[in-house]
């Protein structure tokens, strides 16, 4: 559970930063070199942040369409994570869970 979380955020972020280098080698921004270069700082990691953000939204908008194995190379695991509520354990698969908003018999 914790390992699927932490692979489907760090996946597609990895993949907004190999995108970001790959807009870096584009041959039409080398005029703008040393514009770009001042930015940098700033620009790059936002830049990262945004594209990483996309990749991730776009994936999991297609993500019922796709087989596990492209799954697992965009968003780094095929299934979604599984978080627990207020703090308490998950409980297993197939397990009787009681509805808390149900009324609670009285004696």
């Amino acid at each position: 559970m914790l390992l699927t979380s932490i692979l489907r955020t760090v996946v597609p972020y990895v993949w907004g930063l190999f995108i970001t280098w790959l807009i870096s080698l584009v041959p039409v921004l080398a005029p703008l070199e040393n514009q770009l270069l001042g930015l940098a700082a700033l620009a790059l990691p936002i830049l990262a942040a945004v594209l990483s953000a996309a990749w991730y939204a776009f994936w999991r908008w297609l993500e019922p369409r796709l087989p596990d194995w492209l799954t697992r190379a965009v968003l780094g695991s095929a299934k979604a994570p599984v978080y627990p509520v207020s703090g308490s354990a998950v409980p297993p698969a197939g397990a009787f869970v009681q509805d808390s908003a149900a009324p609670k018999h009285l004696a």
